[in-house]
């Protein structure tokens, strides 16, 4: 427990049956769409000792460390090569479903997948899937991953097996999945698939570990048409998580695993696309907003479409991605819409928003807040491009060497009040108090915080 100032204390023992427990991986989920985090530890047979033991699942009800122990369910009273486990809403319908991945680590088995009935019973209450073809069908399951992969408004999933089952990708058209080939759905000892838009083009890009061989990126192009692999690190990775630890708007990635495989890798992307990344924050669902379903609808090439992202406390290998969502924009210069669905049931759209920013958002307000204080890079512009004077009563004049291609004025939610492409900005009609503009020229994006009078 983390007392606020830093300081950490074990409170294990507090836990019924947790204490002293040897876990291969853990995933924090909202089971019951409260305000209380659930959780789930996976013991993986005989891999490792002391035990066997069945799985631990935890139920929280109350703002405390004392959550319920929950039998009654295969993976709790059984004893299996339990891998690593992860929540996810795969059918959209509101709640958190359960997947327990169970590769006996050279052989086909059976993996745990449980639909959460709350939203169709109101009951705390898993129901081990049979009918699902990626439930029915033997794996030798090491991570799900629940991602909208082509852009299409619904989950589809990538499961990397090991060496006992072909790594799969199972499309799914309108709730019914189905098997799909792509360039890493091979037999192999594939551990991690990691997903996220490496370069910002407006489609998810996948990045799949092996602990024998390098880690191998596979870029999206659009239409589940997935380039060749691009092979990076040392043989050895077992879980890559992905974020912007820079926070300069492209996602970057740690791979954990054994030796020299284990490193950070800083993304300097070349494309100068745009993006938006956004943090989630809950207020009457949990404060992390895990479970969280958001939503961009952007034009980027002159398409118009949807991009889906889950807020995930577990969707790698025995790691997980910034809890912050990341959305790539390619071309976009606006984005048209964001819907953000909380576990509690609060849902928020919100309109116009202006691209190249980091963005909060509270569960149950109408408007995004423009966080500045880690945006600096982006809010220092570049030599070649100025405004003046600032502040200002009603005209703002932009100096840059080459041509304008677009300005776009907006306030501190993110709204967007005024878009142009002149060297002349009027600001006559909107209201006194303080705003961004950022500047589109030749490839270059500056963002400067102006006031007008």
């Amino acid at each position: 427990m983390n007392d606020g100032i830093g300081n950490f204390t074990d409170v294990s023992s507090q836990i019924d049956s947790l204490n002293s427990f040897p876990a291969w991986g853990c995933a924090i989920g909202n089971w019951n769409n409260d305000a209380h985090l659930d959780f789930v530890f996976a013991h993986a047979g005989t891999f490792h000792t002391p035990g066997p033991f069945p799985a631990k699942l935890y139920l929280n009800t109350a703002n405390s460390i004392t959550p319920q122990y929950i039998t009654g369910y295969e993976i709790t009273d059984n004893i299996g090569p339990y891998t690593v486990p992860y929540w996810s809403d795969f059918d959209l319908d509101g709640d958190m479903d359960l997947f327990m991945a169970s590769g006996p680590g050279g052989s086909a088995g059976p993996d745990y997948c449980y639909r959460n009935l709350k939203i169709e019973s109101g009951n705390d209450t898993l129901e081990l899937m049979t009918t699902e073809l990626f439930a029915a069908q033997l794996q030798d399951g090491q991570c799900y991953n629940f991602i909208d992969a082509d852009n299409d408004e619904d989950l589809d999933l990538c499961l990397t097996n090991y060496a006992g089952a072909q790594t799969k990708f199972y499309i799914n058209n309108s709730g019914t999945y189905s098997l799909q080939t792509m360039p890493f759905t091979a037999t192999a000892q594939n551990l991690t698939n990691c997903w996220g838009d490496y370069d910002n083009d407006g489609d998810v890009d996948v990045i799949i570990t092996n602990d024998a061989v390098a880690s191998k990126l596979y870029v999206n192009n659009g239409s589940l048409n997935f380039s060749n692999a691009i092979s990076f690190g040392m043989a050895g990775a077992c879980g890559i998580t992905n974020g912007d630890y820079d926070n300069d708007g492209d996602v970057d990635l740690f791979v954990h695993g054994l030796g020299n495989s284990r490193a950070l890798y800083r993304n300097d992307s070349v494309y100068n696309n745009n993006w938006v990344n956004i943090k989630c924050n809950g207020i009457s669902s949990n404060k992390s907003a895990v479970g969280a379903i958001v939503k961009l609808k952007a034009t980027i090439n002159g398409n118009t479409y949807w991009q889906t992202r889950e807020v995930s406390a577990q969707n790698s290998f025995q790691s997980q991605n910034d809890l912050r969502v990341h959305f790539g924009l390619g071309n976009a210069t606006i984005i048209d819409s964001v819907i953000v669905s909380y576990s509690g049931g609060q849902t928020s759209t919100l309109t116009n928003i202006a691209v190249n920013n980091f963005y909060c958002h509270d569960e149950g307000s109408n408007s995004l807040c423009l966080i500045t204080s880690i945006n600096q890079q982006n809010l220092t512009g570049h030599n070649d491009i100025a405004v003046s004077p600032n502040p200002t009563d009603s005209f703002l004049q932009i100096k840059s060497q080459n041509k304008i291609e677009q300005w776009m004025v907006f306030d501190e939610s993110g709204r967007v009040c005024l878009t142009g492409a002149s060297h002349k900005v009027n600001l006559s009609a909107i209201k006194k108090g303080s705003y961004f503009i950022s500047i589109f020229s030749k490839h270059k994006k500056a963002t400067f915080s102006i006031q007008k009078n």
